[in-house]
């Protein structure tokens, strides 16, 4: 028998990115076409994060829209990232794949009693027309963390890969992992699970010109934001009963922006023009600006972190103003625009801090450096952080170094032994960002309230106060 090719094309990471999905899909169009004028057979995968509540086509359809996109595509398998797994709600994502006319592979998520999402299957075989069985599974980052609150159990996806292994190797010829893991655990999969011949990143936005080999296993990733698509032409020959199989190219091809496919542009466009639709909804009526200021106090920011800590039921509360994307203009308020002033998912959470940490963090919020930092990642969206706005906490006095003599908590002398319930956000439990918070490690997320949500219930109990007085 001759040699004959698959290729296997792949997308990661959007980010609902869809100014640019019409260049992607006319990319991958084109590929397809060459395969099928080579007589190659094509599988198409995404590896999570094609959704992300940033864009509002996808926060009003509640990723459906995005569905729905992929679904034009011809998808055969997907797996989910963070932002499909953590930022909608248990039944929102329970039911965002309900007309998925593609697979979703997914091994490491589950319900409380262990059972798996009716949407979902570990892992799927694709037998090709010469006989080529290719199996495919998926794996998600576990933020246990995130997933627990929201009523899902994540699971190691180590455990569940060696599990699926177990039971695929020995029925198909070739097989492939769409991990939502990230680079440096996709490098520990490929020496850790030799069975798998092919791993598909995603997470760490990392772009692969050429993959990556480790021992007998390749790896591909390709970048963020539609900017890149994977392309992998794997041969493959019979010998007797069974199929020699190898990869033969792996590619990360560049997007041409310019080159659009028309179809698409017209299904995004009705789907935009559907979400806008959605989010016309009013919140409330103003009486006045609410103004934000990134750089000072202003009133739009106190009035967040008095609702973040009000809704948390905490003592204290500590909101960064660049969260705020603008003011607030008299008048009718709508849900596009609490969208578009505070696009982020960004969850609350509550700390138990001491004054002693308490005490180092304002020190620190009030540098230059950390005021004028533009963030990128955590789910932050904005420019900068701005300045730290506190509720229930005053720094007083001009002293260049801050005491516990300069901050009155509930305007009481703040107290080093003493431990103060926090309300903040989320990204500051994250990383490095700020020490004195992240290395705390009880911490409560309330979730699958995003700070907009917050900011739309305090705007209405804001007005009512308001008209009595």
């Amino acid at each position: 028998m001759a040699k004959e090719t698959l290729r296997i094309l792949h997308t990661n990471d959007l980010h609902s990115s869809l100014e640019q999905w019409p260049a992607v899909t006319a990319l991958l169009k084109k590929q397809r076409l060459e395969a099928d004028s080579l007589n190659q057979e094509v599988l198409l995968f995404d590896i999570g994060d094609h959704c992300d509540r940033v864009h509002p086509m996808t926060e009003a359809l509640l990723g459906k829209g995005n569905v729905k996109l992929l679904n034009e595509m011809n998808y055969d398998a997907v797996t989910i990232g963070n932002n499909e797994g953590i930022t909608f709600s248990k039944d929102q994502l329970n039911e965002l794949y309900k007309e998925a006319r593609f697979s979703v592979l997914l091994s490491n998520l589950k319900h409380r009693d262990g059972s798996d999402p009716s949407w979902a299957t570990s892992s799927k075989v694709y037998t090709m027309s010469s006989g080529l069985k290719v199996g495919v599974t998926g794996v998600t980052i576990p933020y246990h963390f995130f997933y627990e609150p929201l009523g899902w159990n994540v699971t190691d996806p180590f455990i569940e890969l060696e599990k699926t292994m177990s039971e695929l190797r020995s029925q198909v010829d070739f097989i492939i992992c769409l991990s939502h893991l990230g680079m440096s655990e996709d490098e520990k999969m490929a020496k850790m699970i030799p069975s798998i011949d092919l791993i598909l990143g995603a997470h760490t936005h990392h772009v692969l010109e050429n993959g990556e080999k480790i021992n007998n296993t390749w790896i591909n990733q390709s970048g963020r934001s539609g900017a890149f698509i994977g392309d992998v032409s794997i041969s493959y020959q019979q010998k007797d009963d069974n199929f020699i199989v190898q990869v033969d190219k792996i590619s990360s091809r560049k997007v041409d922006s310019t080159v659009r496919d028309e179809e698409t542009e017209n299904k995004l466009n009705a789907l935009i023009f559907e979400g806008n639709n959605k989010l016309t909804n009013q919140v409330t009526v103003l009486d006045s600006d609410l103004v934000v200021d990134w750089y000072n106090p202003s009133p739009f920011a106190s009035l967040v972190s008095e609702g973040l800590r009000e809704w948390c039921d905490a003592d204290i509360s500590m909101v960064n103003a660049g969260v705020l994307l603008r003011s607030l203009e008299r008048g009718p308020v709508t849900l596009k625009d609490l969208h578009e002033i505070c696009p982020h998912p960004i969850n609350p959470c509550t700390v138990m801090i001491s004054g002693e940490r308490l005490l180092e963090t304002i020190r620190q919020s009030e540098q230059k450096r950390m005021i004028d930092f533009a963030l990128k990642g955590f789910g932050f969206r904005g420019k900068v952080l701005g300045k730290m706005v506190y509720d229930q906490v005053e720094v007083i006095g001009t002293s260049q170094y801050i005491n516990e003599k300069n901050v009155l908590v509930n305007g009481i002398p703040l107290r080093r032994d003493k431990e103060y319930k926090l309300a903040t956000l989320d990204m500051f439990t994250l990383g490095r960002l700020y020490p004195t918070i992240s290395s705390i490690p009880d911490i409560t997320y309330y979730m699958p309230e995003f700070l907009r949500d917050i900011i739309a219930w305090k705007l209405t109990k804001f007005q009512r106060n308001d008209v009595n007085l």
